[in-house]
């Protein structure tokens, strides 16, 4: 299991409906964060950002995936932002060595992402982190 693959799991959690880019960001954040003894060694490193934990190593990935034909990237027609889904391809790609708890974990935390306006999703992961509103230009 590499961090492309944990990527791919959480596009495919949403079982073809698009994530934001908050969305698939503060995922993989809890992810890393919450499941650390899991990832692996080169899992994307957060940084303190304008809207709270960032990776950009995540949007290569992505690109990568979309490459590959495993996911589609989008661009939303309200807000100019890309949104990420996974192809067919890529939704019944099937990843080695994912322990259960992992799944779980991401099926659970994409859900729980997916429920939440731009702004609560933020808050939400400001409130469980909250050194990482240091550099935030978010002030809700």
């Amino acid at each position: 299991m590499n961090r492309a693959d944990l990527l791919l799991k959480i596009i495919a959690a949403a079982k073809g409906e698009p994530l934001t880019p908050a969305q698939l960001q503060k995922v993989a954040f809890r992810l890393g964060m919450e499941c650390s003894s899991y990832m692996p060694d080169d899992y994307y490193k957060f940084r303190k950002y304008d809207y709270g934990p960032f990776s950009p190593e995540i949007y290569r990935d992505a690109e990568q995936l979309e490459r590959e034909g495993k996911i589609w990237v989008s661009i939303n027609p309200r807000g100019g932002w890309r949104e990420y889904a996974a192809t067919v391809r890529g939704y019944t790609t099937e990843i080695e060595n994912m322990p259960e708890e992992v799944s779980s974990f991401i099926v659970d935390k994409v859900r729980w992402a997916r429920e939440l306006s731009f702004q609560e999703l933020v808050r939400e992961v400001y409130r469980m982190y909250p050194s990482f509103r240091e550099n935030s230009v978010f002030q809700n």
